[in-house]
């Protein structure tokens, strides 16, 4: 739960949101508008935050915020 609220956070910041403005479920591209490169940007924010690496097979599928926090989770138990 604390990965989870440090992960909205993170995208919060990036976003220039508040962290209630977001939801779990939200799309990255057609609700946040974020592009290729606008995640990029926010998945190194991310990578360096939490100390992981990502890889392009992981990234291919992210479609909500959700998905980027089991990413996170994911990478920090390996």
């Amino acid at each position: 739960m604390e990965t989870e609220i440090k992960v909205m956070q993170v995208i919060a910041e990036h976003l220039g949101l508040s962290i209630e403005d977001l939801d779990r479920h939200a799309l990255l591209r057609d609700e946040l508008n974020l592009g290729p490169i606008e995640l990029n940007d926010l998945l190194a924010e991310l990578s360096q935050k939490f100390d992981v690496t990502f890889d392009d097979v992981d990234i291919e599928d992210l479609k909500k915020i959700d998905d980027l926090i089991v990413l996170v989770e994911d990478n920090l138990i390996d």
